[in-house]
């Protein structure tokens, strides 16, 4: 077992135990386009809805960090998610739905072991 199996496997116990109680999920619906744009019909020729959806320690603070993104604002929160407990790569500008509200995706970025997924959100 590898050091991304690993930390995959410990943090998904945890979240079912110790950190369960500040575990939340979300979903985020999203349209992406591909092809050519037409400017008369104001479209592009491929349309398609993706949805995908996981669960993380949502809000955390960045109040503590000594380092904060550079496009950092007080209210942000910091999401640690399990790259395998998502079911598509979350992207820039993705809006989640949560049980606290609606967040987009301002920062993403992963863990050395390519395992965690860490995410500033910003109230949308």
């Amino acid at each position: 077992m590898g050091i991304r199996d690993k930390v995959q496997s410990r943090l998904g116990k945890a979240f079912n135990t110790k950190l369960s109680d500040a575990v939340d999920t979300f979903t985020c619906s999203k349209v992406t386009y591909s092809g050519k744009y037409n400017p008369v019909t104001e479209q592009y020729e491929g349309e398609q809805t993706v949805t995908y959806q996981g669960r993380g320690v949502l809000f955390g603070s960045y109040q503590k960090d000594l380092v904060k993104p550079s496009d950092y604002q007080a209210d942000d929160a910091k999401a640690t998610v399990l790259q395998n407990e998502v079911t598509a790569e979350p992207q820039i500008n993705d809006v989640w739905v949560t049980s606290k509200g609606n967040f987009k995706i301002i920062n993403i970025g992963a863990d050395p072991t390519d395992s965690i997924w860490k995410v500033q959100l910003r109230r949308a």
